[in-house]
């Protein structure tokens, strides 16, 4: 018999299972019955096999191995030739699935073949499986990462933007939820209404409780998930690690520095209940189609690329709230307008650093309409021509939308700004203060913003996105004052 033990489901070549339920009925409890928490832990159990004391039920504390075990009671009698396993057990969590199954089979001697899902293709293939909370990414089989991105934290962070989505529509509060008792209640159900849209098993928001009902789309969808899918391409530099397109870039970047060499990659596979909410961002930076496989097409499968040496990093998302804003230079004054958009031209074209000073000097300065509309233009067109690829262009996107924030734009201007703005709203990797410099735009221009779909996505995002983030309480009043959703 071969089997697959992973996330969300178990199986052999005729069968499907849920470790938890296998847990749960062994120990005689109703899954219903058990705290949200608990619930959680039991999902996340490949993820965190190693550790002690790990849930409570019933008067009884589970290590995280015990609760394996106890699952697997049920093939105890059954032989198995060879096991499957999600590239994110590697290691401990490997060595702790192989000495439960010789337990429960009363095997002492260590001949239970195990295998990872990369050892089912060729060198040339990317294999990506989505566990709860962790996603592995292996190159080839021979170089594999594990980032702490997975299911959980796709529907947390949709489940919260509906909301939050929810609140600005009804301009309600957080802090009326709370003295109604309400909050809570329409917190989970919005996780739960998240979780079947990505599951794709409805595409409608409905609360009847307070008289709410609309449709999500695809471009929600994708927006909504911008946070965690992030639009990081290859070549460009990052200040940190903040979400899956980041750490595959990454990811790249550390395969080139151990082997010498870009990767060779012609196939992409991806293991997973959200596969396809994978696909988009990593078809964007592969150029590549990607292959959806189920568990039980792995079965099928035979060992075509093991290897006794694999190289193994653990990723951690991490926001970095760096910033630009206190440059410190001296530019030589000038006389007038001209002389200064000259120099401005020149340092950029120099990848200079002294043109973000020329930027904040004629953004503080009382131009006349003509200077005014001749500025924005040249902020617009060095925009469009600065990319994240280089670290000494990314100070200036930080200025630029910090002077788009500040000037009165010209009417007839405003709907190339707003495109610009658009155009780098949704990448959450940017300093804290620009994205502060963002949300004022908006909320300068929310009469003419107010009916755009990706503004009424921004504003209830920015707010799930400052959850986890360290920031001053005066940083977050300021956000929740300018989205007005408190």
């Amino acid at each position: 018999m071969k089997l697959y033990i992973g996330y969300p489901e178990s199986c052999t070549e005729n069968e499907k299972f849920k470790i938890k339920d296998l847990f749960l009925k062994e120990v005689n409890v109703s899954y219903d019955s058990i705290p949200i928490e608990v619930k959680k832990k039991l999902l996340s159990l490949l993820d965190f096999l190693k550790e002690k004391d790990y849930i409570f039920i019933d008067n009884v504390h589970y290590d995280a191995s015990d609760i394996l075990e106890f699952a697997l009671f049920g093939i105890k009698n059954r032989k198995i030739e060879h096991i499957i396993l999600p590239g994110y057990t590697y290691g401990k969590p490997t060595f702790i699935i192989r000495e439960t199954l010789k337990t429960i089979s009363n095997n002492i001697k260590n001949n239970i073949n195990i295998y990872y899902d990369f050892n089912l293709f060729s060198e040339e293939t990317l294999v990506i499986n989505i566990g709860y909370r962790k996603t592995s990414i292996s190159i080839g089989g021979k170089f594999l990462s594990v980032i702490d991105i997975g299911e959980f934290n796709f529907i947390d962070v949709f489940g919260n933007y509906l909301f939050n989505r929810f609140l600005k529509d009804k301009g309600m509060s957080n802090v009326y939820l709370r003295k109604t008792g309400k909050r809570g209640r329409y917190l989970d159900r919005f996780r739960g209404i998240g979780a079947r849209i990505l599951l794709k098993r409805c595409n409608k928001v409905i609360l009847k409780d307070e008289n709410y009902n609309r449709t999500v789309n695809k471009e929600e969808i994708k927006l909504g998930l911008s946070i965690l899918t992030g639009q990081t391409n290859f070549g460009e530099f990052t200040l940190s690690i903040t979400d899956l397109s980041s750490a595959i870039v990454n990811i790249l970047y550390s395969y080139e520095e151990v082997e010498r060499q870009k990767p060779t990659i012609k196939n992409i596979v991806i293991i997973g209940r959200i596969a396809h909410l994978y696909q988009e961002p990593i078809e964007r930076i592969f150029g590549l189609h990607t292959e959806i496989i189920t568990p039980q097409e792995l079965l099928n499968r035979s060992i075509s690329n093991f290897r006794s040496r694999i190289i193994f990093q653990k990723i951690e998302t991490k926001y970095n709230t760096g910033d630009y804003s206190d440059i410190e230079m001296e530019i030589d004054e000038k006389e007038n307008f001209k002389d200064y958009l000259f120099s401005l031209r020149r340092y950029f074209r120099d990848r200079d650093i002294k043109g973000v000073k020329i930027i904040e000097r004629l953004t503080e300065t009382n131009l006349s309409n003509y200077e005014k509309e001749t500025f924005i233009n040249e902020l617009l067109t060095i925009g469009r021509i600065t990319s994240f690829k280089d670290t000494k262009m990314i100070p200036y996107i930080d200025y630029i939308i910090s002077a788009l924030s500040k000037i009165n734009i010209p009417e007839h201007l405003l709907p190339e700004v707003e495109n610009y703005i658009k155009k780098v709203a949704f990448r959450w990797s940017l300093p804290l203060k620009t994205r502060m410099n963002i949300i004022y735009f908006c909320y300068k221009h929310k009469d003419v913003l107010k009916d755009r779909e990706w503004f009424k996505v921004l504003l209830p995002l920015t707010i799930t996105w400052i959850r986890d983030k360290k920031l001053s309480e005066g940083e977050r009043q300021f956000i929740r004052a300018a989205t007005g959703i408190k």
